[in-house]
Parts: C-alpha cells; sequence; structure tokens
C-alpha cells in the first residue's frame, strides 16, 4: 500500500481552496456564477445527462437540477432527448452559453495570468512543471 502523505494533501487541499476562491473573485461580475460557469464548461464537449453532471460536480441531481433551470432561463443551456436513450433527458450548450463559457473562461485567464506575472521567473517554471502532476491527481479514477 502507497503512502497516503496527509500533511502534504492538508496543504494542497488549503491551497486549492484558496486558488478556487480566488478564481471565482475573476468572474464576479460575470452574468452566471462560478458554479454555474463550471456546470458550463462541463457541457462544452457535448451534451451529458443531469445525473452524470451532478455526479461530476459532486452535487446530488435536484440540486444540479436547479443549476441547469436557472441556466436554461438564461438560455444557456436546453435540454433535449439523450442521444443513447430518448427517455433520458440531456443538457446541451446553445451558442449564448458558449458565449458565456468562452468570457467567464477569458476573465479567469486575464486575473490569474496577472497573478502569474507578480511572480518571479522560477515561480512561475514551479507552477508549470507542477501541472502534468495536477492533472495527474485530477483525474477520473476507475469506479470514482
Amino acid at each position: 500500500m502507497r503512502r497516503r502523505h496527509p500533511e502534504l494533501a492538508q496543504r494542497l487541499a488549503t491551497a486549492l481552496r484558496e486558488l478556487v476562491l480566488l478564481t471565482r473573485q475573476a468572474t464576479a461580475d460575470q452574468k452566471v456564477s462560478a458554479q454555474q460557469l463550471g456546470v458550463l464548461g462541463s457541457l462544452s464537449a457535448g451534451p451529458r445527462r443531469m445525473t452524470a453532471l451532478a455526479q461530476e460536480h459532486g452535487v446530488r441531481t435536484p440540486t444540479m437540477t436547479a443549476h441547469v433551470s436557472r441556466l436554461e432561463k438564461l438560455g444557456a443551456v436546453e435540454r433535449g432527448a439523450d442521444a443513447e436513450d430518448a427517455r433520458a433527458v440531456a443538457v446541451g450548450l446553445t451558442e449564448h452559453g458558449r458565449d458565456l463559457l468562452r468570457e467567464g473562461r477569458a476573465a479567469r485567464a486575464d486575473f490569474l495570468g496577472a497573478r502569474l506575472a507578480e511572480l518571479s521567473d522560477e515561480e512561475r517554471a514551479a507552477v508549470e512543471a507542477a501541472l502534468p502532476a495536477l492533472r495527474k491527481i485530477a483525474a477520473p479514477r476507475d469506479g470514482a
């Protein structure tokens, strides 16, 4: 069994929380909330079932349904029949939703870019070097 590294895990969790809160500030003036922007991002690759969205975001299906309903009222998403099971409902992005997602991502990138510019070359290189390991940590696991 591999060692769990609880101290590093706690420091990473704290840093991730701080980064999430920071990036939410970047989109505070956007037309959609940070959570809704996350849902739009999940739909960028194509329509998804409500249950899959809820699972990905770590919320219950009724909570995701409420998020989707608000996005639907904004004209950012639309519901339709699932391509694999016509009895199931899939949610997909509209053109307006794609525009909102582009705007939100650009705002986050600009915000983080300004923060990265405040770092030394060595610190930026360390952030860049850490990205592959962070992506590996974030990758879906079988059975998860």
